[in-house]
């Protein structure tokens, strides 16, 4: 037994054609095969006529769950094709429970398909509506906010990074103009103390010319030689001591950040998150133990329940009577043996649902406190990595601190040394006959002349450095400003980016939700409308929640606000499904799945049905609902619609 088409669709073509799809041994059905034109199109069928099966199916092949293989099946599936394409999911039986031995679906995007496609009775969109639970999160989740704060943070680094860069140009400019006259001054000295040295020379050689002891003589050139040493210790003596300052400022710095990133109790946090990292695992373990072991329970008495046709004969008790009143069916218990109403099981079936969801609740929280805990564990690990590696290096310069210190200590005895024998050479020359003391002093001030020549020219040097190095980085300036202004720009977008998908969020439901008040009548409602609501308390963070206000009117016309509690089921019904149409909107889903799968509206008469699904019709190709008969009759005339029998499932 298959389905079959029964109208055509009075719409065009849309982009894929027709959809063929065809399933064998999924939920309870045994065979089947459909193909779904553009437009609405009803599945119709009576309750437990393996309507849900399909839809769930058709959802798992388009990129949502996946379906379950009936009981008594090895193997089934699923497929899907157009014109162009084919789509499937493949199914196994092992170990009692179904699994997926081969996929292709139409998406990759499982989010988007399970809370803005397959709009089921279990759609998480439409429960959260019914149980007024929270709805932001639902709907912002295909969107990885974490990674666009992480992206947000890297720019903002990178931004301070570029303004601390063009600061520190600007200070660097404003240095200029001194270095620069710093400059030219000491050009002028050193050109000073050139003509002083010459001078002082052309002196010496003339006297040196007019003779001299041979004693002399060789007292003085050795009395050069001790000074020109003296000078060169005394160069290494001030480059020592530079590099020692620099090494104090270096070891100051790293003592800092030392300072800041060391806690008090780090090794110990660390140790108690692990712990705790450790035992969380465990009760996530046991969750899933529980919930793996729950699900086929639910799964399997839901399945019965939903597609009775599945239900073996054996288990089956009821009497012509029972089944004039579908309520008092009875059915022989899988688990305990016993005769007991359907409604008993669907209640029990109820119960251990809200258990198997406030464990998959317990789950979630867990696995949310486990990835808070790895992140703060990553962090002081990684801060312990850079105490160590500030660590090392403060050991490293404070080695070198010592070894140069060593070697300043060496140098200055050095120097010490080759003063005392300066000052014998001097002693030595003045006691020679006929030596001239003159002579001698012009020797020392040459000497002098040139230290201090060599003192001037190489703070010169370093000054023209620095005044290359400024010029340089004043060369990048545009650049750094240049990278600055796209920076604000991918920040701002980066920004706008949530903010924009919530304000498309609270836009698509607030405009859709009054049309279709307006078009399926509802008297006293006036207005149900979302509000973005941000907190921006704190200055660096902010949160955004949507609450939903519902406006009803009094009979001569007066608008109160009401709250969604006070909804019939049946509205609220409506009211899920029209917000899982707008993240449908939002998130632009129909560019990926241009299908909307509606299932359980029998709560809603035949016109409200007519009018909810043109409106879906509006913003998706394809939609697809399950309806009972009876609305499928009135709605027979606008709609395609696929009737099923109350024998489907029975493989031909």
């Amino acid at each position: 037994m298959s389905y079959n088409n029964t109208t055509a669709s009075d719409n065009t073509a849309g982009e894929l054609g027709d959809l063929r799809i065809r399933v064998r041994n999924i939920g309870g059905i045994s065979e089947g095969e459909v193909t779904l034109s553009p437009g609405v199109t009803l599945l119709s069928g009576e309750n437990a006529s393996n309507k849900s099966s399909f839809l769930r199916a058709l959802s798992a092949v388009l990129g949502g769950n996946d379906p379950k293989l009936k009981s008594d099946a090895d193997e089934g599936y699923v497929k899907l094709e157009t014109d162009d394409d084919y789509y499937y999911v493949d199914l196994t039986a092992k170990n009692g429970s179904s699994v997926v031995s081969d996929a292709d679906r139409v998406s990759d995007l499982n989010q988007l398909c399970e809370l803005f496609v397959a709009l089921g009775e279990t759609n998480p969109v439409r429960r959260a509506i019914v149980s007024d639970d929270d709805i932001y999160d639902l709907l912002m989740r295909p969107i990885d906010t974490e990674e666009i704060e992480s992206e947000i943070d890297r720019l903002k680094a990178r931004k301070d990074d570029i303004d601390s860069r063009l600061e520190k140009i600007d200070r660097m400019e404003d240095r200029l103009p001194t270095l620069q006259t710093k400059a030219d001054s000491l050009q002028e000295e050193i050109r000073d103390v050139e003509e002083s040295l010459e001078a002082k020379r052309e002196v010496i050689e003339e006297r040196e010319a007019s003779g001299g002891t041979d004693e002399g003589e060789q007292i003085l050139k050795e009395l050069k030689q001790k000074r020109t040493e003296r000078e060169t210790i005394r160069d290494r003596i001030r480059t020592q001591k530079e590099a020692v300052s620099s090494l104090h400022d270096d070891l100051d710095e790293i003592s800092d950040k030392l300072t800041e990133i060391q806690g008090p109790d780090e090794t110990q946090d660390l140790d108690e998150i692990e712990t705790e990292i450790e035992q969380l695992h465990h009760q996530k373990q046991q969750l899933t133990t529980t919930i793996n072991a729950l699900s086929p329970i639910v799964e399997m008495n839901g399945q019965l329940l939903d597609d009775e046709t599945d239900i073996p004969d054996q288990m089956k008790s009821d009497d012509i009577v029972s089944e004039l009143d579908p309520t008092s069916r009875t059915i022989t218990c899988w688990t305990c043996g016993n005769t007991v109403e359907r409604s008993e099981i669907a209640e029990q079936v109820r119960v251990v649902k809200e258990i198997l969801e406030e464990k998959r609740d317990q789950q979630r929280v867990i696995a949310d406190r486990i990835e808070s805990l790895e992140s703060r564990k990553r962090q002081l690990e990684t801060q312990r990595e850079k105490h160590e590696r500030l660590t090392d290096r403060k050991q490293s310069i404070e080695d070198e601190i010592e070894r140069r210190e060593q070697q300043l200590e060496g140098l200055e005895d050095d120097r010490s040394s080759l003063q005392s024998e300066i000052e014998e050479l001097q002693t030595k020359a003045e006691e020679i006959d006929g030596e001239d003391d003159e002579l001698i002093e012009l020797h020392g001030d040459v000497s002098d002349l040139e230290y201090r020549r060599g003192q001037l020219e190489n703070e010169h040097n370093d000054i023209e450095t620095e005044i290359e190095r400024i010029e340089s980085e004043r060369a990048e300036r545009d650049d750094l400003e240049a990278e600055r202004e796209s920076i604000s720009e991918q920040l701002q977008e980066q920004r706008d980016r949530i903010e924009t998908i919530e304000r498309d969020l609270v836009s698509a439901f607030n405009e859709s939700m009054q049309q279709v008040i307006d078009k399926l009548e509802y008297e006293n409602i006036e207005r149900v409308w979302i509000e973005r609501l941000t907190d921006t308390t704190k200055r660096t963070t902010s949160r955004t929640d949507f609450e939903l206000h519902v406006v009803r009117s009094t009979a001569d016309g007066a608008a109160y606000e009401d709250t969604i509690d006070t909804l019939s089921k049946s509205e609220r019904e409506v009211v899920g499904l029209v917000v899982a149409l707008a993240g449908y909107i939002a998130h632009d889903v129909s560019s990926e799945l241009p299908i909307v799968v509606i299932d359980a509206v029998e709560m809603l008469d035949a016109d409200r049905i007519y009018g909810l699904l043109t409106y879906f019709e509006g913003h998706a190709d394809y939609v697809v609902a399950a309806v009972l008969p009876e609305e499928a009759d009135e709605l027979d005339a606008n709609f395609s619609s696929i009737l099923t029998t109350s024998s489907f499932g029975v493989a031909p």
